[in-house]
């Protein structure tokens, strides 16, 4: 009898959560200001505004999110990535606006060599927040592997009109440029 209300309960609980919808890291009014800043700020404080955003970004706001969020993260660190790509899939189920989830099951799905499933993720979390370096400089990476030279290029450069102070993106950007000045563009 008391599995059966442990079971009911927990059933209620999945089901009141569920109905809550959550709210979407990317509208959060502090970003505009973030990017404003590290757009056109100094480097000594672009690590800092750095940091605010993403922090912003994991934030989905609803705690049952942030919970799952934080194990799917916690599980993926520890190469736990199967358990980790479960609890991303019910994230997005329950908030498909939340960027950061697309972005990190990509990340995930990358590691399990799940290149397509990777691509489809980041190009989600795009959609749901243009300004997402992180995942713009990752998608550079992988169009760079896949010997697409100038939309790498075009990728790094989309990626540091959000956050000009990534030396390595720069870098990459600009041992491109080097590559493909001479060819056709």
């Amino acid at each position: 009898m008391r599995m059966r209300l442990c079971a009911l309960f927990s059933s209620f609980l999945l089901t009141v959560f569920a109905a809550v919808p959550a709210f979407a890291d990317q509208t959060d009014p502090r970003l505009d200001h973030l990017f404003e800043e590290l757009r056109v700020g100094d480097a000594i404080r672009a690590e800092e505004n750095v940091s605010r955003i993403i922090e912003i970004w994991t934030d989905a706001q609803s705690d049952t999110v942030d919970l799952l969020y934080v194990r799917a993260e916690l599980s993926a660190n520890n190469g736990a990535f199967d358990l980790s790509l479960t609890l991303l899939d019910h994230i997005v189920g329950l908030a498909p606006n939340f960027a950061q989830s697309y972005a990190l099951r990509g990340s995930v799905r990358l590691t399990q060599n799940d290149r397509a499933g990777a691509i489809e993720d980041f190009s989600r979390a795009l959609e749901l927040e243009p300004r997402q370096f992180v995942v713009r400089t990752t998608l550079a990476e992988i169009l760079l592997a896949g010997g697409a030279k100038r939309e790498a290029y075009d990728m790094f450069q989309k990626a540091l009109e959000w956050n000009p102070h990534d030396e390595n993106a720069r870098d990459r950007a600009r041992q491109l440029r080097r590559e493909i000045d001479g060819q056709e563009i």
